[in-house]
């Protein structure tokens, strides 16, 4: 019987569903719905969101829609695992923290979102992409069994706060610095884990595996980027995110022009 009513369906009807569908996934934020032109970038991660990843990342972004149409933010701090984005971040099973610890849980979140918050003023933005390039510290400290529903939490929070349901994300998966090392477990899952977050709908992940050097001594590379790295994971972040802005200006043209035509 289902697929009888299906057979019969008609085809513009179908059609009509379809883009519903995607309207869900790429309403804007905006009360009015007009396009302005502007674009809102936030940059966030550990040691290796640098200063140099956001400048080539900036220089990208600005030339494409110019420096006023391309807001770009970044809040990094060396050394730190998600959890301290994360204010309701759950602590792997048999691993344990001090109350003093659980109170800095989130405590990175507080200062990126009032940088934003403070960054978006009164203007209203076509997108709002969050760039991210983290894990080492999650690897290292064998906390990967939580990356992914911590990172999930995460976006979650800044689509609440932000007002943005249509907030996308382009992740940076951490580099092949721990491949051959005996105790890869935990590395082999935070990068996998990026690679299935990156693989959602309206996201992006990216490849670093080549940005770290290497040499006879470490011939994987370092956990670090050198400047040239960086440099171009910038680019690549700018390139994706772009990417990924075309694909949703030209859904939601399409719906536009479908809604005209109704």
């Amino acid at each position: 019987m289902i697929n009888e009513h299906r057979e019969n369906v008609k085809p513009e009807l179908l059609l009509h569903v379809g883009l519903l569908i995607a309207l869900a996934f790429t309403a804007p934020a905006c009360a009015s719905g007009k396009k302005t032109g502007k674009h809102l970038f936030i940059l966030s991660g550990q040691s290796n969101m640098t200063g140099a990843v956001r400048d080539a990342f900036s220089d990208r972004v600005h030339e494409r829609f110019g420096k006023e149409n391309a807001v770009v933010v970044m809040r990094m701090k060396s050394g730190r695992g998600i959890r301290f984005w994360v204010a309701d971040y759950r602590q792997p099973r048999g691993r344990g923290l001090t109350n003093k610890k659980k109170k800095s849980n989130g405590q990175e979140y507080k200062p990126l979102i009032e940088a934003v918050l403070a960054a978006e003023k009164d203007q209203s933005f076509d997108t709002v992409g969050f760039i991210w390039m983290q894990g080492e510290s999650d690897a290292n400290n064998r906390l990967s069994e939580v990356y992914e529903e911590s990172f999930v939490k995460l976006v979650r929070h800044l689509k609440k706060d932000l007002g943005r349901d249509d907030l996308y994300f382009v992740i940076g998966r951490i580099n092949d610095y721990a491949r051959n090392r005996p105790d890869n477990e935990h590395w082999r899952r935070v990068r996998d884990t990026q690679v299935k977050l990156g693989q959602t709908r309206g996201n992006a992940w990216l490849d670093t595996d080549d940005l770290n050097g290497g040499d006879a001594k470490q011939p994987d590379g370092g956990i670090h980027f050198p400047r040239e790295g960086a440099v171009i994971l910038g680019q690549r972040f700018a390139d994706q995110a772009l990417k990924l802005i075309d694909e949703h200006e030209r859904r939601t043209d399409l719906i536009r022009s479908h809604k005209e035509s109704h």
